[in-house]
């Protein structure tokens, strides 16, 4: 099984067995910092996150529980940023996290991997995804995956 994970400290989106699972993240009363240029990337306002976001407890758990059926193992196109953001998001819960953040491109093939890029930059521009949310990060990375894999 190939689950594909898109986090960020605002929102994680993941993809398991063809279902898209997403969640805003509720900024921790810690986490002061506030990046203008991400809000204007991801669309996602500080005040939309304190209204409408889910615990970082809360999305732990309904996480853990989404990937119970995995191999502890989710992939992603940028897993060394997306890793920190994860321990971000488990550290906040106080939730020791025993899922490990691996590379899509180890599951590619050399010949693949350019094939992925141009597929995922094609998938971005097609207007089908709205760049920059989880949600629709993840499809369009698992797409372009399905597509040179297969």
């Amino acid at each position: 099984m190939v689950c594909t994970l898109i986090p960020t400290t605002i929102e994680v989106a993941v993809l398991v067995n063809g279902q898209t699972h997403s969640w805003l993240i509720r900024p921790e009363a810690s986490w002061r910092y506030w990046s203008a240029i991400a809000e204007s990337m991801h669309g996602i306002s500080r005040e939309t996150l304190e209204k409408e976001g889910e615990s970082a407890s809360k999305v732990v758990g309904e996480l853990v529980t989404c990937l119970g059926g995995s191999n502890g193992v989710i992939y992603s196109d940028a897993a060394h940023w997306d890793s920190g953001w994860m321990d971000t998001l488990f550290i906040a819960a106080k939730v020791l996290r025993h899922l490990h953040v691996g590379s899509i491109y180890g599951l590619l093939e050399k010949d693949q991997i350019l094939r992925f890029d141009k597929a995922k930059a094609r998938l971005a521009e097609s207007g089908k995804y709205r760049h920059h949310r989880a949600k629709e990060d993840v499809r369009m990375i698992y797409e372009a995956y399905v597509e040179v894999s297969c």
